[in-house]
This record gives C-alpha cells, sequence and structure tokens, in this order.
C-alpha cells in the first residue's frame, strides 16, 4: 500500500516543511534503494506541490486583503481624504 501525501488530512505548513526536510535526509542516505528513492522523490513532489500552492493561496489572500484597504488603512495617517 503506497503512501501518499494526498491521502493523508490536510497538514499544517510547518508540518508539511517538516515531512518534506525528512524525506531529503532519507533521500540523503546513499544506501538507500533505487525503489525506494523514487517513491520518496514522488511523495517529495507531491509536498512542494502542495507547499507551493498553501503559499500561493496565502499571498491572494493578503492581496485581497490589500485591495480591499484592510492593511491599507493601518498604512495611511488617519483623517486624509
Amino acid at each position: 500500500m503506497p503512501k501518499s501525501t494526498q491521502d493523508k488530512p490536510t497538514l499544517s505548513i510547518s508540518a508539511q516543511m517538516t515531512t518534506l526536510g525528512e524525506l531529503v535526509e532519507k533521500l540523503e542516505d546513499p544506501e538507500i534503494e533505487l525503489e525506494a528513492a523514487l517513491v520518496l522523490y514522488e511523495q517529495g513532489i507531491a509536498l512542494s506541490a502542495s507547499i507551493q500552492k498553501t503559499l500561493e493561496t496565502a499571498e491572494q489572500r493578503v492581496a485581497q486583503v490589500a485591495a480591499n484597504g484592510s492593511l491599507l488603512e493601518e498604512e495611511d495617517s488617519p483623517g486624509e481624504d
């Protein structure tokens, strides 16, 4: 039964980064079998894509908040029109 990051419930970005780091450490082992390395590599690529998507979503949310003025109001001096 192959493990896939898509089968797991959504992890926090911190947990995802930790898992990715662990995968990288395992891949750096010179004794690793080719098949095991391929499985870990596939998991790492999927996890990396998930992290990237999470970061892009966060960036879009920040841009939306800034466009709606919520963040911009804090930067402007009160009473300026």
